[in-house]
């Protein structure tokens, strides 16, 4: 499983989780969804519609009183992580933050040895 891991800003993993979740409901409504994805180059054909729901998960980790010490942790399904990291960078976290602001997620953190 490939993992993300983002400085929180603005928006909890709850709330970034709900955004995600949102994006697959719409994904089969929307013309524009389907056009912004293959402008991306993405083919969702690679994540199948019955493990979409589950296929990127946000959660949480540390602990303690200071949010900044608390990282987002965006978790892609094996089966197809590129295309769902490039799904997350190309148009989830763009459509994040164009909703809430540059920061409601941060920058990501350079992965640790």
């Amino acid at each position: 499983m490939t993992e993300l891991v983002y400085e929180r800003g603005t928006r909890s993993a709850e709330e970034v989780q709900q955004e995600i979740d949102k994006f697959w409901a719409e994904l089969d409504k929307s013309d524009e969804l389907h056009k912004q994805l293959a402008d991306s180059g993405i083919d969702l054909a690679a994540v199948p519609d019955p493990l979409r729901p589950g296929a990127i998960r946000v959660d949480t980790r540390g602990a303690g009183l200071d949010p900044v010490s608390v990282s987002l942790v965006i978790a892609f399904a094996p089966a197809a992580n590129a295309v769902l990291t490039s799904l997350w960078h190309q148009v989830l976290l763009p459509r994040i933050r164009s909703r809430y602001g540059r920061d409601a997620v941060r920058e990501e953190k350079t992965p640790q040895p």
